[in-house]
C-alpha cells in the first residue's frame, strides 16, 4: 500500500491519526509482509481509528465487531434463505425446469450475503480488515470454516501456534530480520488453492497435535481447573499466559507448564480470599471491587487482579488483631 514510511506517515497524518516512529515503523512492516497488526489497549486510545486512518489514502475498511455470541455466519455471511426460496417457486412455474441447474445457482455468489471476512477477499485490491475487540469472542466461534478463511489474512498464528515469534527484535525494538511469508498466508496463496495443511491439520485434530500422553495428561489438568477457578478467571488465564480459549490448541510444552502454574496459584489465592472473607466479613469485598471496576468476585480474570484483592482483604484483617 505505501512504498515508503514517509509516505505512510504523510497519508495518516492527512487522515488526522498522529504516532510515534515505532509506530509508524511496526505498521509499515506489517503492510509489506502482509502481517496482521494486534493492537491492545485502553478504550478511546485509537486502536480503532488506526485501521481507518491507514485506509483512507487509497482502500476501505472492512470491519467485524466481535462479541460474545458471534459466529461463522456474521463473520464470513450466509445464504439469503428467503431470496432462494423466491427463486425455487419462480423457477418452478416454468414448463422445461432443469432442478439440477437451480441446485447449482442457489449455492452460488449471487445467493450468498458476504460478511467482512469474505467481502475483504473478495476486494479487488488490497483492503484494511478490522477485527475489532477479538478477545470477547466465545471459544464456538473457533470454528474451523472461521480459522480457514483468517489464515488468509495471517491471522493463524493468533488462532493455532501462539508461543511462536512474529519477528525477532533488538534492543532497540528494531526487526533483526525480514522473515520469509508462508505462500498460504498470503491474500494470493490463499485464493490459488494453498492451504497451511500442518497448521490447519492441528487445529481439526485436537490433542493428537501434542504428541504424546504426557502432553494430554497435562491438558486434561489444565481443564481440570475450569471448575474450582470459575469460567472468567480460567478463560483470563488462558488468554493471558497463552493467548488462547482451549488448552489443547497450546503448542509449547513449557507454555502449558506455565498456565498450569498459573492455575495452581490461583486456586490458592481463591483459598485464601476465603479465608480472609471469612476473618473480616463479604461486606469488606464490596467496596475493593467497585474499586477495580468489577459487580463480582466472578468478574475476576486475572491473576493480578486476585492477589490486589486477597492483599487488601489481609490487610484489613491484620488491622483487626
Amino acid at each position: 500500500m505505501f512504498s515508503t514510511m514517509e509516505e505512510l506517515q504523510r497519508e495518516i497524518t492527512k487522515a488526522g491519526y498522529l504516532t510515534d516512529p515505532v509506530t509508524l515503523s511496526t505498521i509499515f512492516l506489517a503492510a509489506r509482509l502482509h502481517k496482521p497488526l494486534l493492537l491492545e489497549g485502553p478504550a478511546g486510545s485509537g486502536k480503532t481509528q488506526l485501521a481507518y486512518a491507514v485506509a483512507a489514502a487509497e482502500t476501505t475498511v472492512e470491519r467485524l465487531q466481535c462479541y460474545e455470541g458471534v459466529n461463522e455466519e456474521k463473520a464470513i455471511g450466509k445464504f439469503d434463505e428467503s431470496l432462494q426460496r423466491l427463486c425455487v417457486e419462480l423457477k418452478a412455474k416454468s414448463a422445461d425446469t432443469d432442478w439440477a441447474e437451480i441446485k447449482k445457482q442457489l449455492h452460488g455468489g449471487e445467493f450468498f450475503s458476504a460478511g467482512p471476512l469474505l467481502s475483504a477477499l473478495r476486494h479487488d485490491k488490497p483492503c484494511v480488515l478490522l477485527i475489532d475487540e477479538l478477545d470477547k469472542v466465545s471459544p464456538d466461534f473457533e470454528a474451523q470454516s472461521f480459522k480457514r478463511a483468517a489464515s488468509c489474512f495471517g491471522l493463524g498464528r493468533y488462532l493455532y501456534y501462539f508461543a511462536g515469534v512474529w519477528v525477532d527484535l533488538d534492543n532497540r525494538k528494531r526487526p533483526k530480520s525480514v522473515p520469509t511469508l508462508f505462500s498460504w498466508a498470503t491474500p494470493e496463496g490463499w485464493r490459488n488453492g494453498q492451504r497451511p495443511t500442518a497448521v490447519l491439520d492441528a487445529g481439526s485434530h485436537g490433542t493428537q497435535a501434542l504428541g504424546n500422553a504426557e502432553n494430554q495428561t497435562t491438558v486434561r489438568e489444565i481443564e481440570a481447573m475450569a471448575e474450582p477457578l470459575g469460567r472468567g478467571l480460567y478463560r483470563g488465564l488462558l488468554r493471558d499466559v497463552a493467548r488462547v480459549w482451549n488448552p489443547s490448541e497450546i503448542q509449547d510444552i513449557s507454555v502449558r507448564e506455565r498456565v498450569l502454574e498459573q492455575m495452581h496459584a490461583a486456586d490458592r489465592g481463591l483459598r485464601r480470599l476465603e479465608a480472609a472473607l471469612n476473618n473480616v466479613g463479604s461486606e469488606r469485598l464490596i467496596p475493593i471491587l467497585r474499586s477495580m471496576g468489577l459487580s463480582s468476585v466472578e468478574r475476576v480474570d486475572t491473576l493480578e487482579g486476585l492477589k490486589r484483592i486477597v492483599a487488601e482483604l489481609e490487610r484489613q484483617a491484620t488491622r483487626q488483631i
